[in-house]
């Protein structure tokens, strides 16, 4: 695989640290709501992403013979 599960991890927590600055920020024009519909998104795409490399995974140590 060219991307590790620790790197992709390492990725979405830095992402998702930088909508939540981003969103505190916005508090005071009230486009919270909009940012937070926005990083639910991400968040979701992050983890079926997550979830299907861990399946592909599975799949190739399920397929190994030892």
């Amino acid at each position: 695989m060219g991307i590790s599960i620790t790197r992709l991890a390492a990725w979405l927590s830095l992402f998702l640290a930088e909508a939540r600055t981003r969103a505190r920020a916005e508090v005071d024009r009230g486009e919270v709501v909009e940012k937070v519909i926005i990083v639910a998104a991400a968040a979701a795409i992050a983890i079926g992403a997550m979830a299907a490399i861990a399946l592909a995974v599975d799949i190739k140590v399920g397929g190994i013979e030892l």
